[in-house]
């Protein structure tokens, strides 16, 4: 009579837990398609007696390789941040062979000049010439609006990453707490895991990190420079909005519970995810881009400025055809001046619009009787058209801070900046292609060890239902050699 209760227990604890090992195939199966779903196994264990119980429910996972992905996701998210900016700031000046771009701009005014020049007379072409400058000026303001509308959107996308970052922060001590919690214990944590995984796939695209897994299974996350994010607790992201962009205002700062992150000084500046690739693109790229506009626009001020024409030079040099806010000083030469590009204008002077004479172009005297070139007023005069045709195409100094030397023609100047932004759009773009592959690589190495195969799940349930079938006969043969027992007996 024990024998038959033993071999009863043994099947009815064999029947139970391949039960349990069934229902985790079943769930593997049903999120084979989920990547962010780790293969679950239950672990049986043989008791004392014989019987068979679920031990513990554990999922596949590989902390190395993990490591490898938030790192690969953290840069391929930088660097696609920045390619995107880029894309649109290519945008603003164009391809130099582009009718649009502003080297084309500048090319067309030096022909228009160069068409005028041989028939000064001619007060069309004069009209001509005006509006090319025209033109010119005002490709040059919108360039400078579309670098800030960058700026804006790469400050209002790191606002928005900042949320992001705390909100994860707060949903990634839920699940810590309860795999805390739960550790040591019975209690299936399995879910809770992937979770955490899930959310710190989420973070690294924000912003990169590093984790620490400590004891209890418990995790702290700090960002790759070293900055605590969280530890016990989530730590506070911060950034205050930038009310508006203008050339020369910078950002305002990213700190992470009260440390500094983003922007100079900072001991620990951050180096992966879109925060940081935006923080780029606002205050590093989109400024110098700027900064190269500025020195264009001075280049055209300081080519067409007039100098003091009487017999004993007295007065200084003052803006002439191209005009800003600043006249009537002369922007500091070799100097770049911060939203140069964004004030220049033509002088309303030579507007026939505004009742201006564009022979002044020709003639001079933008600044009055003492700058006037043409003193004999001779409708054929052409020294003053020769003299702008030629500058055009002669080198001058550029502020070296702009990153495209120190010296330059402004045609050549502005083709400079087309392609300095060109290359850099070009290995972004080549460096977000690698990172990509390797973030798909990376992806694909964790999803072998920790993603479900359909195949070998279905061959485990058959091994089970197979187990479950013997089992379910012990049950029934002992239940009929207990009733022919009792049978006996009775």
């Amino acid at each position: 009579m024990a024998s038959l209760s033993s071999a009863l227990s043994y099947a009815i604890s064999g029947l139970t837990t391949s039960a349990a090992q069934m229902a985790v195939i079943s769930r593997n199966i049903s999120n084979a398609n989920d990547p962010n779903y780790s293969r679950k196994i239950a672990t049986v264990i043989t008791l004392p007696g014989g019987n068979t119980s679920v031990a513990s429910y554990d999922r596949s996972a590989d902390k190395r390789l993990l490591d490898k992905l938030l790192d690969v996701s953290s840069t391929s998210s930088g660097k696609q941040a920045i390619l995107d900016a880029l894309t649109s700031l290519s945008q603003t000046v164009g391809d130099p062979g582009s009718d649009g771009s502003i080297t084309a701009l500048i090319g067309k005014l030096q022909q228009s000049l160069q068409t005028y020049e041989a028939d000064p007379s001619n007060t069309t072409l004069a009209g001509a010439a005006f509006q090319s400058a025209s033109d010119l000026a005002a490709g040059l303001n919108a360039a400078s609006a579309a670098v800030q509308d960058v700026r804006k959107t790469a400050d209002q996308d790191m606002q928005a990453s900042v949320e992001n970052v705390n909100a994860l922060l707060d949903q990634f001590k839920v699940a810590n707490d309860a795999i805390v919690r739960g550790n040591g214990t019975a209690a299936d944590l399995s879910d809770n895991l992937d979770q955490r995984d899930r959310i710190l796939k989420q973070l690294s695209e924000e912003i990169g990190i590093r984790t620490i897994t400590r004891p209890n299974n418990d995790i702290a996350i700090y960002t790759d420079s070293g900055i605590t994010l969280f530890e016990t607790n989530p730590r506070k992201v911060s950034m205050e909005p930038t009310g508006s962009f203008q050339p020369g205002v910078a950002g305002k700062a990213v700190f992470v519970d009260g440390v500094r992150l983003t922007g100079t000084p900072s001991a620990m500046p951050g180096q992966g995810g879109k925060l940081l690739g935006l923080a780029e693109i606002r205050d590093k790229i989109g400024t110098t881009y700027q900064t190269q506009l500025d020195e264009v626009a001075r280049g055209m001020i300081g080519l067409f400025a007039e100098s003091d024409q009487q017999s004993v030079p007295s007065q200084p040099d003052v803006p002439g055809l191209f005009t800003y806010d600043g006249a009537p000083a002369m922007p500091a030469a070799g100097l770049a001046t911060p939203g140069l590009a964004a004030s220049i204008k033509v002088n309303a002077l030579a507007d026939p619009a505004a009742g201006g004479n564009p022979s002044l172009i020709r003639d001079g005297g933008f600044g009055g009787a003492s700058y006037v070139y043409n003193q004999d007023g001779a409708a054929g005069y052409q020294d003053r058209l020769a003299q702008l045709i030629g500058a055009l195409d002669t080198p001058m100094a550029f502020d070296p801070a702009a990153q495209l030397g120190s010296q330059a023609s402004v045609a050549t100047y502005s083709a400079g900046a087309s392609g300095w932004i060109e290359q850099q759009r070009q290995q972004a773009s080549s460096s977000v292609d690698f990172d990509q592959a390797l973030k798909t690589r990376a992806g694909d190495a964790l999803q072998r060890v920790t993603g479900v195969n359909i195949d070998e799940e279905m061959a485990a349930m058959l091994d089970l239902e197979k187990s479950y079938q013997a089992s379910s006969k012990v049950v029934s043969i002992v239940d009929g050699m207990l009733s022919t027992l009792i049978q006996a007996i009775g």
